[in-house]
């Protein structure tokens, strides 16, 4: 796992690293810490899906965790963020940049540990792949990769969060039962499958798939689709709101 820590203290980049460190040799995990006193060095070192997980200082003199987690979240949708803070002021703020987690200073061992062991467990879930073949190709796509699925005539469309595209024989019954125990699938529409991880907006009788793809629900069950991705959310809020 490739973890990067922002923070202009290096007592608290420091710190923050002797726990991780902890962490991964109880458990047995493989990691990698790239510490940066310098902000505006990891914006320009940063590349989009290079670390797992983010630690950002909220309060720092020349840009701010914020202003950073902004810059990320436009290129990658991924990565774990957990601000660093001594207050918990813009708490909000940081919650609406969908940060994993709000550490206040100096870090306590057995929150950041409970952190990890979430994080650990999402990549163990993440880590689940889809296979099928595409054009005598064999592909394999991670689960919270796939974005949208469906029935094209005499083959099946996948997109992924890059937006690339692959046509496969499989039918859309039997990738609708791969995915079917996978609560963040949905079938909105008739040979139709769609990530709830990766909805811009679902009302009205569309759906927004990543801010670009638009895909109409089934009219007659509108009432109950839009509960199930309403409920979803708040699922995915509260996990959230637990971690804290």
């Amino acid at each position: 796992m490739n973890i990067a820590i922002v923070d202009d203290s290096r007592t608290d980049i420091g710190q923050l690293s002797e726990l991780l460190r902890e962490y991964a040799s109880i458990n047995h995990l493989e990691i990698r810490i790239d510490g940066f006193q310098n902000p505006r060095e990891f914006t320009s070192l940063y590349t989009p899906y290079k670390y797992t997980l983010v630690f950002l200082d909220i309060y720092m003199n020349e840009i701010s965790g914020v202003a950073i987690a902004e810059k990320i979240r436009k290129e990658d949708r991924d990565a774990a963020i957990v601000f660093l803070t001594t207050s918990p002021d813009h708490m909000p703020e940081a919650f609406s940049l969908h940060a994993y987690d709000y550490i206040l200073k100096p870090a306590d061992k057995n929150r950041v540990f409970r952190m990890l062991d979430d994080i650990t467990k999402k990549e163990t879930k993440d880590g689940k792949l889809f296979s099928f073949a595409d054009r005598n190709a064999e592909h394999h796509l991670r689960y919270s990769d796939i974005m949208v699925i469906r029935s094209n005539s005499h083959y099946l469309q996948i997109i992924d969060k890059d937006m690339t595209e692959y046509k496969t024989r499989m039918t859309f019954s039997e990738a609708a039962a791969t995915l079917s125990g996978e609560g963040r699938f949905l079938t909105i529409n008739r040979g139709m499958l769609i990530n709830m991880d990766h909805v811009t907006s679902f009302t009205d009788g569309i759906c927004v798939i990543n801010g670009s793809i638009y895909l109409p629900y089934n009219v007659k069950k509108h009432k109950e689709l839009e509960q199930t991705y309403r409920n979803y959310i708040f699922s995915q809020l509260r996990q959230n709101t637990l971690r804290g």
